[in-house]
């Protein structure tokens, strides 16, 4: 039996410490038949293997859904992408990328130091609250989020290919801490897509609009700064941040296909009346773009044959005796692509500054900017409603405490917080009905 435990040991600095404790689940169970005796020779058969799929880590474990119903989803999800199942959603994720028939065979992850700079300079989601409406309860605003945004980000903007994925320019003398000139003109890299470090010139910006700016912008005078290239479209037509050189660049020119078409194909599941229990795995494979290959992984197995060599001894709940092994990872996995995730990322918190900016020029105030949503302070739908781009619901008595929290009586967001800790706050989750009725109203407005 193999088990996978998400927390480490009691008492970490307690070397003699064998216990652990954490989220602990099965992956896998075997059933080694006894050997048997065939022509006076004695085989064992064949193992009999059987794969446990631990629901709770594929859904929210306060939701109320059907085990089959949820466990078939996920099995036919597999079967139509025509792999296997795997236990956890960062496997299946992983997988489904894998199978693409766009991807290579030996195909080769991006180069380590690429990565490792990239995973420094992550936007991750922004979030970010108006300081006119800082603090306060607003009695109605409209919610407006980027549909399914990292497929349909991954299927209309390139994403850089590892294969191409290379450092140009000056990158030596950066990390020296020098700043030199190696492109004044951004049309020579207009073909390029990744990560570039360059010199900007950043003005006072007033606080009134503090929120409609990334936090690279915010910094007074002239300084150097990592820039994703979707980040390149706010110094258009803006007097308060100015481009002065780039010094470096991770960029390639090249199109990750095999990206391309996953997220065409998961733009299709999404729309599945199960979409609800494939949507994390889905997503899954984005994220697994930037996972990391420094660190050495643990499992757990039980069984009744000797200790092996190389595994210690420890103490799980109701397991006294558990072996665990440590192997160290020696080769980077094929799907790290740190450059792509940061892309996406960086396109997703781009396109809501863009829309909260038009917003605030039509003279609707954006009180807070959440990742891939916003709120809009208006009692009446707003009439611009750009591309991928869809009103998700009417909120009333809404209050953010923090910039990545909304609490309204329709609709809560607390990351971190489960759905049953969030009935502490006396709102629902999410009004369907009213969600469903929205959701057909951005096609009759003008664009």
């Amino acid at each position: 039996m193999s088990i996978s435990v998400q927390q480490q040991r009691v008492n970490a600095l307690n070397p003699k410490e064998t216990r652990v404790q954490g989220l602990i689940y099965m992956t896998r169970i075997t059933w080694r038949n006894p050997k048997v005796c065939e022509d006076g020779k004695r085989r064992r058969p064949p193992a009999i293997k059987w794969m446990v799929l631990n629901l709770e880590l594929f859904l929210d474990p306060s939701e109320k859904y059907e085990t089959l119903e949820a466990a078939q989803a996920l099995i036919g999800l597999a079967e139509r992408r025509g792999i296997k199942p795997r236990p956890s959603v960062g496997a299946l994720g992983s997988a489904l990328l894998r199978s693409s028939p766009e991807w290579v065979k030996g195909r080769q992850p991006a180069p380590w130091f690429i990565s490792d700079i990239a995973r420094e300079h992550l936007p991750g989601n922004y979030y970010a609250i108006s300081n006119k409406q800082k603090g306060k309860r607003l009695d109605h605003v409209y919610y407006m989020d980027q549909a399914s945004s990292h497929h349909k980000i991954a299927s209309t903007i390139p994403l850089p290919s590892p294969a191409t994925l290379r450092a140009r320019g000056r990158l030596r003398s950066v990390e020296k801490g020098e700043d030199p000139i190696w492109i004044r003109d951004l049309a020579l890299l207009s073909r390029h897509t990744g990560l570039l470090c360059a010199t900007v010139e950043c003005d006072t910006i007033p606080s009134a609009l503090t929120h409609l700016y990334p936090p690279w912008a915010r910094k007074n005078g002239r300084h150097r700064v990592w820039i994703w290239t979707p980040e390149l479209r706010l110094f258009q037509n803006d007097h308060r941040v100015q481009f002065s050189h780039v010094s470096a660049a991770l960029t390639s020119h090249h199109l990750d296909t095999a990206l391309l078409e996953y997220a065409d194909w998961a733009l299709v599941e999404s729309k599945r009346p199960d979409r609800r229990f494939i949507k994390s795995s889905l997503l899954a494979a984005y994220g697994m773009l930037a996972c990391r290959s420094d660190r050495p992984f643990t499992f757990y197995t039980v069984h009744g044959r000797k200790k092996p060599p190389r595994a210690e001894t420890c103490e799980l709940p109701l397991l006294p005796e558990v072996y665990r092994s440590t192997v160290e990872r020696t080769r980077v996995p094929s799907i790290q692509n740190v450059v792509a995730r940061g892309v996406i990322e960086a396109e997703t918190r781009t396109r809501s500054i863009e829309y909260a900016r038009t917003l605030e020029a039509e003279g609707t105030p954006v009180a807070q900017i959440y990742a891939d949503g916003l709120l809009a302070v208006t009692d009446q739908a707003p009439l611009i409603v750009p591309e991928h781009w869809r009103i998700a619901a009417s909120l009333t008595r809404v209050y953010s405490p923090h910039p990545n929290s909304i609490i309204s009586q329709e609709l809560v967001r607390l990351p971190g917080i489960l759905g049953s800790a969030q009935q502490a706050y006396s709102t629902a989750w999410e009004h369907l009905s009213m969600r469903e009725e929205l959701e057909s109203r951005p096609s009759t407005l003008v664009r």
